[in-house]
């Protein structure tokens, strides 16, 4: 029994004694000599993570530049994620590449606060972390200094006043703007397009109250309202709620490129680590490592670019980690009837509509239509649409139509077809009279046309004349259309 005990009490006392093992890449980041406090520059009184375990996970956010797309759009969710990040005990420790100006602006900007940033002003933390940095070009011997002058001259920073910094800057410059162009940066091309093409699985991007202005561009308040220079116009998709819009992002983006742009030399104070790329880890309170991702190139600083803190969702609460900013979301998904391709192209029919209304008169004309057709054209429309709830006048062959059709299945609406045609141009006198009738009543000149309640509410994405319907698109991502129905 005796030894029983002791072996016991050896078992337990080795098994207490054993430290925990902490991955190698927590061991690089807390034995790290090179980061600096952000506001007095000097060296940190401690690392970064603790040497013993704690009771918080921790998150280490290795940025790139602070001056750079990838550091301001990472850090607004950040911010927005701080608090719960806290809740959950989870401690926040950023790093990026720059000095204590380019830090102030930062924090001023995305909100950070600085007791969460670390600088690490060459990027040797990065280097010895192993992040990405492109294609790892090196310029050819016989590329002189001038031809390099050159081309840092049309570069911001233009051209160091060190010498012996000509060829090194250049060469960092080189591999930087290859990766902008996915060379060397897998993910950088598709995530630039996704900017101005939008993304059906991301939450919107841009608040209804963001105004961005760069030169004689204004984008705002909200996605809708744009003014380039004397010219005003209203986006195509303004009145579309719940997922990133087509170049909602590109705009976030071109707030942070003239923040950056206008203060490049207060940002960037190494224009030598311009090409270093960032990278994510989550350690748990031991220091192993949970969760780890390294940017492969610009704007590539999350490995789910649409949702970027969707790896912290077993941590933070998936709803959350999912959309941190909070915008309106509906979940990504499935097209959505009343947007796409056509939307677009239904507002440009305006641009035509004056020769379309020219063109259906004539055509009335031309095979013989009379008076009374066309009073007998106006009394069956009134009928028709004084004894239904929905009626909708449409071409056979009209994807408009078609896409109408299809909405108001969508939404189980009760309503009434009626096909005039196949398409304008072989429609016979009596169909010509009834769509030439539908005009002197609506103002409109094409199809579809859409009828509530006995009140014109205009086509798919054509609004009435009168501008109090948007057309039945637009009521339908108002809630209007849901609301008429039930």
């Amino acid at each position: 029994t005796t030894l029983t005990v002791a072996a016991s009490i050896v078992q337990y006392s080795c098994a207490f004694s054993t430290p925990s093992v902490t991955s190698p890449v927590y061991d690089t980041i807390q034995s790290s000599t090179s980061l600096l406090d952000p506001i007095s520059g000097e060296g940190l009184s401690s690392p970064i993570l603790p040497s013993t375990s704690s009771n918080k996970k921790t998150l280490v956010i290795v940025l790139p530049q602070l001056g750079e797309f990838d550091s301001s759009e990472y850090g607004e969710y950040l911010v927005a994620a701080e608090k719960t990040l806290e809740e959950n005990n989870i401690d926040l420790q950023v790093v990026g590449i720059g000095d204590t100006t380019a830090a102030q602006n930062f924090c001023e900007f995305t909100g950070l606060s600085p007791k969460k940033l670390s600088l690490d002003p060459a990027g040797d933390l990065h280097k010895k972390l192993n992040v990405n940095c492109g294609p790892n070009f090196s310029l050819p011997d016989g590329v002189s200094n001038d031809v390099c002058k050159f081309f840092l001259r049309q570069l911001p920073g233009g051209v160091p006043s060190d010498e012996d910094q000509v060829r090194p800057v250049s060469t960092s410059w080189l591999n930087y703007l290859a990766m902008c162009a996915g060379i060397g940066a897998p993910g950088t091309l598709p995530e630039i397009l996704r900017g101005y093409f939008g993304d059906k699985r991301a939450p919107e991007r841009f608040r209804d109250d963001d105004i961005v202005k760069a030169g004689f561009i204004t984008i705002g308040p909200g996605v809708g309202p744009t003014k380039i220079g004397p010219l005003s116009y209203q986006q195509w998709f303004a009145d579309e709620k719940g997922y990133q819009r087509p170049v909602e992002l590109a705009t976030i983006r071109l707030k942070n490129m003239v923040e950056v742009l206008t203060k490049w030399d207060e940002y960037v104070s190494n224009p030598l680590a311009i090409a270093l790329r960032g990278a994510t880890y989550l350690f748990d309170e031991e220091g192993k490592e949970l969760y780890s991702y390294k940017s492969r190139g610009v704007l590539t600083y999350s490995e789910t670019m649409p949702r970027p803190l969707t790896f912290l969702s077993p941590y933070i609460g998936e709803q959350f980690a999912l959309n941190p900013l909070g915008l309106r979301d509906n979940g990504g998904g499935d097209l959505v009837r009343g947007r796409g391709v056509l939307k677009p192209a239904g507002k440009a029919m305006r641009l035509i509509s004056l020769l379309f209304k020219l063109e259906n008169k004539l055509q009335a004309q031309l095979l013989g239509a009379e008076d009374a057709d066309h009073a007998a054209a106006r009394k069956n429309i009134e009928d028709t649409i004084s004894s239904k709830n929905i009626v909708v006048y449409t071409y056979g062959l009209s994807p408009f139509s078609s896409e109408t059709i299809a909405l108001l299945d969508e939404i189980g609406a009760d309503y009434e077809t009626i096909e005039i045609g196949l398409e304008w141009f072989l429609l016979d006198k009596e169909k010509s009279v009834l769509r030439a009738e539908l005009l002197e009543m609506t103002g409109q000149s094409s199809l579809p046309q859409v009828f509530i309640d006995g009140k014109h509410v205009g086509g798919l994405f054509t609004g009435s004349s009168d501008g109090k319907f948007p057309g039945l698109a637009g009521l339908k991502e108002s809630g209007e259309l849901q609301k008429i129905i039930d």
